[in-house]
């Protein structure tokens, strides 16, 4: 006699718990992505202060990193609350893109950014108004840009494949299983 995983307790990870951490490795590999290219085109370093040490670039990219996985993780938890209560109540799909949470979740990455490294630029250099220099310098340039547009670009992407894909999504057919 077999037992189906909800009987037995073992419920499956929720696709979109799934394709949120999928997301924010993706977030990750675009933002590493972006950090070369634009230092390749603009001949520049992405800390642009040599005595930062090398930790502050990585440290203030996990901050913003960690940023979006929590907001993802949010919106995977509201979206799995949504279906049920649609399917409760029969009212049929509740997905909607949520634009404004993408904006925000651009500017919290990009404020995370700017902030820790700022704050552990000021550790290294033993000065806070070197810290406030560093957090002015990444919130100007181009990464820290980069690292808030990425956000909202992964944000609607997450969104939209979770509209596109639902609850449980079936698994693509080969042309012969049709």
């Amino acid at each position: 006699m077999s037992v189906s995983p909800e009987e037995s307790g073992n419920r499956p990870t929720p696709y979109s718990y799934v394709l949120s951490v999928f997301a924010t490795f993706t977030y990750f590999a675009l933002v590493v992505c972006a950090f070369g290219f634009i230092s390749l085109l603009t001949d520049t370093e992405v800390v642009a202060r040599p005595d930062a040490g090398p930790l502050v670039g990585p440290a203030a990219a996990a901050a913003a990193v960690a940023v979006v996985l929590f907001a993802l993780l949010g919106a995977a938890r509201q979206y799995e609350a949504a279906v049920r209560r649609s399917a409760e109540a029969s009212l049929g799909d509740p997905v909607r893109v949520p634009l404004g949470r993408a904006i925000s979740t651009g500017i919290f990455a990009w404020a995370a950014y700017a902030l820790v490294g700022s704050i552990l630029y000021a550790a290294a250099a033993d000065e806070l108004f070197a810290g406030m220099l560093f957090a002015a310098d990444a919130i100007l340039r181009l990464y820290g840009v980069a690292v808030g547009v990425l956000a909202v670009v992964v944000y609607l992407a997450f969104a939209l494949i979770l509209a596109a894909g639902g609850s449980h999504p079936a698994r693509p057919l080969w042309p012969w299983e049709k």
